[in-house]
């Protein structure tokens, strides 16, 4: 196949790197697309399910280990997904989109209710205990 009729299948991923990606260069900020998606697997899945679960099953400096590299995942799967050519194909895929920040702030929104839904479940199932 010829890199030029590549098909791409998009998902809510590819959505979410996109709107950070626009809103960084209409604003000139620092959240771009990788640190968006890292933000959301640190507070939506690290932080409320990773953390309690791997310090109950190993010990604290095998689950640290195991919690920094979790902390690397986002990173190396930006570096892996977004070629140059997937990123044009996102480009005209998402193209036309407009209002951009309230897209973004509707996926901020969904990430902290996420998390503030784990922690009554980390409680309810055990992980987290009053001291």
């Amino acid at each position: 196949m010829d890199k030029d009729n590549r098909k791409y299948r998009f998902c809510f991923i590819d959505y979410m790197w996109y709107v950070a990606e626009k809103w960084s260069e209409r604003e000139h900020n620092n959240l771009n697309g990788r640190m968006l998606l890292f933000l959301c697997w640190l507070f939506a899945i690290t932080i409320p399910l990773g953390i309690p679960l791997l310090f109950r099953l190993f010990s604290w400096i095998i689950a640290f280990a195991i919690v920094m590299i979790l902390c690397f995942l986002p990173d190396l799967f930006c570096q892996l997904r977004y070629t140059a050519g997937r990123r044009e194909a996102l480009r005209k895929y998402y193209g036309k989109m407009k209002h951009s920040g309230r897209k973004l702030a509707k996926i901020v929104l969904i990430v902290i209710a996420l998390t503030v839904a784990n922690f009554p479940l980390m409680f309810h199932f055990g992980f987290i205990h009053w001291a």
